[in-house]
């Protein structure tokens, strides 16, 4: 592969020569000797050029060839990847209103059941403080009752003491105590 491209540079550098051979084959009529050497002359600096790509040329050109290469087939990789993400997205997009009226329907159920249970939650909430206000109300007119009798009882004493003072003389208080002693004797 080596010597093809060697091959192939001589052959380029004859042919770029050719013109100036024919330019100096003119004046080359006068001098035949002269053209031996730059015949010569010509195919050192040539071995020498030829020489000098095959050392250095075909080690920088595979070089090259290879990091192209390695380019080529990592923007192959990259272009795949991009089109299977692209692939995914376009699924994603076409899925999309069926996603769409999927959330909206889990949505919408999930808020019945939330007003469900708010509703349910207010009723026994509801029935608890109902049960709670009237056993209140039952338990504050128990007090009421009994402070209307205590009041009442006192009322009564209060009128009875009256009247028992108000029928108290002298004379009365005076049996009444020696009833009292005399029980005691």
């Amino acid at each position: 592969m080596k010597t093809a491209g060697l091959k192939r540079f001589a052959v380029g550098l004859l042919l770029a020569a050719i013109p100036l051979l024919a330019e100096e084959a003119a004046g080359a009529a006068e001098k035949p000797s002269m053209e031996l050497w730059k015949w010569l002359n010509f195919a050192i600096l040539a071995g020498i050029l030829g020489y000098i790509a095959v050392k250095q040329g075909g080690p920088a050109f595979s070089a090259r060839s290879k990091d192209i290469t390695e380019g080529l087939a990592a923007g192959e990789r990259a272009k795949s990847e991009a089109d299977r993400r692209a692939a995914e997205v376009s699924a994603k997009l076409a899925n999309l209103e069926s996603e769409i009226a999927k959330l909206r329907t889990q949505a919408r159920e999930e808020r019945e059941r939330e007003a469900d249970r708010i509703r349910k939650g207010t009723a026994s909430e509801i029935g608890r403080l109902q049960h709670q206000v009237s056993s209140e109300i039952e338990s504050a007119g128990k007090q009421a009752r009994l402070e209307l009798q205590r009041y009442a009882a006192q009322m009564a004493l209060d009128l009875a003491e009256k009247k028992v003072r108000a029928r108290m003389s002298p004379a009365v208080e005076a049996t009444l105590l020696d009833r009292f002693v005399g029980g005691f004797k």
